[in-house]
């Protein structure tokens, strides 16, 4: 490869970044005025087979979010889960009122008894809301809490 091209991929890299980097004051009031918090960040279940999580609602908008238990490898690159029905989250979608606190149960529904440690990933995912005005970004927030049973 020529050293001129090379030169022109990396100032066009530089360019876009520098172009992402300019749209960051914009999403930023966005993402502040819809913030979520999800506690615990980390879920270590021992034999009992369930535990909750808290979701709350600390923006100035409502919040919509869908939740899904994904099977995982500890270690493994959080993009590579797949769907699994060995553990069941409730409510799977839920809408929360600015302030408003929801504490959604987990459960493992597999029959087999737990050898070693079973690990997943709860997704709870704040869906974009309504548009605040035209030049308003939207954005899809996803909070990804390792599970892991032992």
């Amino acid at each position: 490869m020529k050293q001129s091209s090379i030169k022109t991929k990396a100032l066009r890299s530089i360019g876009f970044g520098a172009a992402l980097l300019s749209l960051t004051p914009l999403a930023a009031p966005a993402a502040l005025a819809e913030s979520l918090s999800v506690s615990p960040t980390r879920m270590e279940v021992p034999a009992s087979n369930q535990t909750t999580l808290t979701l709350k609602a600390d923006g100035k908008e409502a919040s919509v979010l869908q939740l899904r238990v994904m099977e995982w490898k500890e270690g493994q690159d959080p993009s590579r889960m797949k769907a699994t029905r060995d553990v069941v989250i409730s409510p799977p979608a839920a809408r929360l009122n600015p302030r408003e606190e929801l504490t959604v149960r987990v459960v493992r529904t597999k029959k087999r008894a737990v050898r070693g440690r079973e690990c997943y990933r709860v997704l709870v995912d704040r869906l974009p809301g309504k548009e605040q005005s035209g030049q308003a970004v939207k954005l899809q927030v996803r909070h990804s809490v390792p599970l892991c049973f032992s």
